[in-house]
């Protein structure tokens, strides 16, 4: 006698083959960087301005506009989060100059003996570059300070994109945190007129 699966259960096989075959890693759910947990810097301005001059160039090397949160929306978040204006005139500019991670693939054994290591292959240099002015009413500076963060990190062969992803998430949080805390000592040593708390 001879046996023949049902087409039901051919199909069902099928389709959990293809299931295994497309699976994707389940996406991770990076913390939010936000400062809105510390004590607003507060200005006696009237407004805050955000500026970006920074462009990126969306194609290889830079790989910003790849990222989970780019160090250009976390020196977005910043501002927002940091820089309260209090006052009735004047302008509070906060204007992001650099904001770019480029990646560069690291040389590799490519013989035998590679298939036996586990070695760093790709490489992300992250600038920060933040600059804060102060304006009166007619946009003439008054006073500015720049605070500027690097950030490098190196993956090893066969990462993942969660992995990726986190490493880069920790590039852009670290670098704001560094700009944050450099900028916090600097408005209130040099532009401590304005600062109102």
């Amino acid at each position: 006698m001879i046996v023949r699966p049902s087409r039901l259960a051919v199909l069902l096989a099928a389709a959990l083959a293809l299931a295994a075959c497309d699976s994707k890693p389940p996406v991770q759910r990076l913390p939010e960087i936000s400062f809105a947990d510390k004590p607003p810097i507060v200005l006696d301005v009237g407004q805050l301005e955000i500026v970006s001059e920074f462009q990126s160039p969306a194609r290889a090397p830079n790989y910003e506009y790849l990222m989970p949160v780019s160090p250009e929306a976390a020196a977005i978040r910043w501002a927002k989060d940091r820089l309260k204006p209090m006052g009735r005139t004047g302008f509070a500019r906060v204007i992001i100059k650099d904001a770019s991670v480029v990646k560069s693939d690291l040389k590799t054994d490519k013989g035998f003996t590679g298939m036996f290591k586990e070695e760093q292959a790709e490489r992300y240099d992250g600038k920060l570059d933040v600059q804060v002015q102060i304006l009166d009413a007619r946009h003439m500076p008054l006073a500015d300070v720049t605070a500027r963060a690097t950030r490098v990190r190196s993956l090893a062969q066969g990462v993942t994109v969660n992995e990726r992803d986190k490493a880069l998430h920790e590039i852009a949080e670290l670098m704001i945190s560094d700009i944050d805390s450099q900028l916090d000592g600097l408005i209130r040593t040099y532009e401590a007129r304005w600062v109102m708390q």
